[in-house]
């Protein structure tokens, strides 16, 4: 499911029930900051599961599916940040642009409790600017963006010098043996969404029934087997039709689509116009 953000920023704080479940997974156009204030939460990111609890602050790229879900009985509390590329440009000016792209690919980051009334300070801040605005917000919010997204870039340095400090990874996916299997075929499926795959090849990868694996990777992923497969050809498309000159009858088969016109259907489906209009329209998108 594509969400729809409407301005360059949008920041809250969210508190949740017991069991809140995120209905449908979803990706969007911009990037996102996730805190866990309070309880813990199940992650699901592309092809990935991960078990976060408070303190733990996810970065996620744009584009990219994801969904939350409960993992315990407690009730949950969350800051969440959307951003455009807008609030990156100065630090990618001043650190380069590789920098940014490989603090966003470590996603989870477990704040150390000394820097969590630092970070949720910051992270109040933002939504406190976003939500009263006056003449100095969109000044001030830029500020608090910087020096936010700076610390996780010098945090991001600090795990990689630092292997036996904080290692957020190892700390936090600590995965049941079935949430191992989805994340195993969600990677799957994620290698070879432009072939030919199938239900059954999956669910014989990960040595489930047909049945079982349908039902359990939905409840883990927020995603159908399908659905999850066509956004991922889907985003795959958009690419192509931005990036290359291909036809869009390659575009559609080297997107892991056999029939053109289906290919068509879909896509219009999915993004509300024709291949053609988007990789026309481009400079809107």
């Amino acid at each position: 499911m594509y969400r729809k953000i409407y301005s360059e920023i949008e920041a809250a704080n969210d508190r949740q029930g017991k069991y809140y479940e995120m209905k449908n997974a979803h990706f969007h156009s911009v990037y996102e900051i996730y805190y866990l204030v309070a309880g813990t939460r199940k992650f699901f990111i592309e092809s990935d599961i991960y078990n976060i609890s408070k303190g733990d602050l996810v970065l996620i790229d744009k584009d990219i599916m994801h969904k939350t879900t409960y993992s315990s009985d407690k009730v949950n509390e969350r800051d969440y940040i959307l951003f455009s590329e807008k609030y990156l440009s100065k630090v990618i000016e001043k650190f380069g642009k590789k920098e940014v792209e490989d603090c966003f690919k470590q996603r989870i980051f477990s704040i150390p409790i000394q820097r969590r009334e630092y970070v949720e300070n910051l992270i109040a801040q933002i939504i406190n600017e976003y939500q009263n605005k006056d003449d100095f917000s969109e000044t001030l919010i830029e500020c608090y963006m910087t020096e936010l997204l700076i610390f996780l870039i010098r945090f991001k340095r600090h795990i990689n010098i630092n292997k036996q400090g904080i290692d957020v990874i190892d700390n936090i996916q600590i995965l049941s043996s079935s949430d191992e299997s989805i994340q195993k075929a969600a990677k799957f499926i994620l290698d070879n969404f432009n072939k030919n795959v199938s239900l059954l090849d999956v669910s014989n990868y990960v040595n489930m029934s047909s049945t079982y694996f349908s039902k359990k990777f939905k409840e883990v992923t927020g995603f159908g087997f399908k659905e999850y497969l066509l956004n991922l050809r889907i985003k795959k498309a958009c690419e192509l039709l931005l990036e290359t000159k291909l036809s869009i009858t390659d575009v559609a088969y080297e997107s892991g689509f056999n029939d053109s016109n289906y290919f068509g259907d879909v896509f219009k489906k999915s993004k509300g116009i024709s291949p053609l209009q988007y990789r026309k329209n481009r400079e809107y998108i």
